[in-house]
């Protein structure tokens, strides 16, 4: 008896009803409940075989009930297909995507080399390519559009500095996309993470601005820069979405992150890193954000 139930249980646990059935079979279950109570006998015990086929009602019932009304834990997959890593979207609209022997290459506009790629990995490939490489960062990026973790490999090649490596969860692989700074900018390659969007699963919207770190560095920037000047010592960024609220709310984020203000007056603010090695002066003018960087310790070459 033990086998033969264990066996409808696992027929049970494969039975998704669509939908539109819901309903029906909510309303047969309750029938079914009703009517089998209203042929009980009403001796106190019951023969074994009516034990029997009540406890399979009560097990078979309660079981119906969780299929339908589940409405958290693992996703189901009739519901839940596996997400195409190959359709998917960004506001980079320079940045396209071209199909190679794995995967996908990121390409950038007059670019002739690739500047990232797309792939999907098994969880143990995943181990094996953040566990094998020089990571120097590892971070859980919460209100990302997509559950998303990101590592950043110091690489040292003649034209990469850096790789950054962000892993989505896709049932039980992970969609894999890396890219290289300095070919992309920093801002550009979070801009594309923060707008990711695959077809057909909704990316989660988060309604407060985002910030991150460019590179190892600590000093928060907006997530939604486009970079218009980079340099060593001076960097300017289009910044759509500032306005002079936005800008004194991310003033507010820089000193809650832990540099310390030691110059201001109102729209420009200096700070300093809690180490002292770089002080950093920030400017907001219409739809720019320029920074100017200083590094007071820094021996002359």
């Amino acid at each position: 008896m033990s086998k033969h139930l264990d066996d409808q249980w696992k027929q049970l646990q494969q039975f998704k009803p669509p939908s539109h059935e819901k309903d029906q079979i909510k309303k047969r279950i309750w029938q079914t409940i009703q009517e089998e109570h209203a042929q009980k006998s009403p001796n106190m015990f019951l023969p074994l075989k009516e034990i029997i086929t009540a406890c399979l009602l009560v097990l078979i019932s309660g079981s119906f009930f969780w299929l339908i009304f589940q409405e958290s834990g693992e996703p189901q997959t009739a519901a839940n297909p596996s997400i195409d890593y190959e359709k998917f979207s960004w506001a980079l609209e320079d940045v396209y995507s071209k199909k190679a022997d794995e995967g996908l290459e990121l390409f950038q506009e007059k670019q002739s080399v690739p500047v990232g790629t797309v792939q999907e990995v098994t969880e143990e490939e995943m181990k094996t390519i953040t566990e094998q490489l020089p990571m120097f960062v590892e971070e859980e990026l919460e209100q990302f559009p997509y559950p998303t973790t990101m590592y950043i490999e110091h690489v040292k090649m003649m034209d990469t500095a850096l790789r950054y490596h962000f892993f989505i969860p896709n049932k039980d692989k992970w969609i894999y996309f890396t890219f290289d700074y300095p070919k992309l900018e920093y801002a550009e390659i979070f801009h594309a993470m923060s707008t990711l969007a695959f077809e057909g699963k909704k990316p989660y919207s988060h309604d407060e601005q985002l910030y991150v770190n460019h590179g190892y560095g600590s000093m928060p920037f907006p997530v939604g820069l486009k970079p218009y000047s980079i340099t060593s010592y001076k960097e300017i960024y289009y910044w759509d979405e500032g306005s002079n609220k936005a800008y004194s709310k991310y003033i507010e984020t820089i000193l809650a992150s832990g540099w310390k203000k030691t110059a201001s007056d109102g729209q420009r603010h200096t700070f300093v890193s809690l180490d002292g090695n770089v002080e950093i002066s920030i400017r907001w003018a219409g739809r720019e954000l320029i920074y100017e960087f200083d590094y007071p310790n820094r021996e002359e070459e």
